[in-house]
């Protein structure tokens, strides 16, 4: 089974610096890790990887820093990884991004399963999954949070909705968008990163590609970021004791 995972390199400062000029964040700056949401995804493809044999093959768009999100995901159990980075691509949209990852995809191979997480923890948007799939001429199954390989060719999967999970039989290809908390990610061990730091990274740019640069980087851009502004909401929290009924009370009161 070829499983193909796409991550992202995100921000962990909250105080991460923007360029005044483009609005974008300057991801150069600041410290960064791999996307929570697309360590469950990883953790997922792993244990597929564990049931039914095959290869991970993990991607990412972004700076030469992305470089250690893939490593991380080496070390988590993925074999092969590429880093697809260009200036031509950056200040792309969600749009952008999906077009530059399903360039990638279809130079890399075939793929029985795409995965990524289901929303970034710096833009959360969730457009990028179901995109990718739509260029891919992929079915999407969104939060997803468990994936079983069937022997006659399709998969039956658990979809996280209200209330409860929804249970669907899907046909191989197709991809799946999984949701923070779908599983408990095992973090690599020392000797697992070690090793995985000394691997190659295959590094894909826009001559590799050869992308429609109409179709990539912010030029291309259908949606932009044209101001922004600080909250200036301060919210607290205040511990309220007493009896069942004085509580009700106190809540009552202070919606008045």
């Amino acid at each position: 089974m070829k499983i193909a995972l796409c991550v992202k390199h995100v921000p962990l400062d909250e105080n991460v610096q923007v360029d005044p000029a483009t609005h974008q964040l300057i991801r150069e700056s600041a410290e960064c890790d791999i996307n929570p949401c697309d360590l469950n995804a990883m953790e997922l493809a792993k244990n597929l990887k564990a049931a039914a044999g095959g290869t991970i093959d993990v991607f990412t768009m972004g700076p030469a820093g992305a470089q250690t999100s893939l490593k991380k995901c080496l070390a988590l159990g993925a074999d092969n990884a590429h880093l697809i980075s260009d200036k031509k691509f950056a200040g792309g949209d969600t749009l952008g991004t999906a077009e530059v990852l399903a360039g990638a995809i279809k130079q890399i191979g075939d793929y029985d399963l795409v995965l990524t997480g289901n929303e970034s923890s710096d833009g959360a948007t969730g457009q990028v999954g179901p995109m990718l799939a739509a260029l891919l001429d992929l079915p999407v199954v969104a939060e997803a949070v468990s994936i079983n390989v069937n022997d006659d060719g399709t998969a039956s999967l658990k979809k996280k909705v209200a209330g409860g999970t929804l249970q669907l039989k899907v046909q191989l290809p197709f991809l799946a968008t999984v949701p923070f908390g779908a599983n408990e990610p095992a973090p690599p061990t020392l000797r697992a990163q070690m090793k995985a730091n000394k691997l190659p990274i295959n590094v894909l740019t826009q001559a590799e590609l050869s992308l429609p640069e109409e179709k990539i980087g912010m030029e291309a851009a259908l949606s932009v970021v044209t101001s922004l502004a600080s909250s200036s909401a301060k919210k607290t929290a205040k511990i309220i004791a007493g009896s069942a009924p004085e509580i009700t009370e106190i809540i009552a009161e202070g919606r008045k």
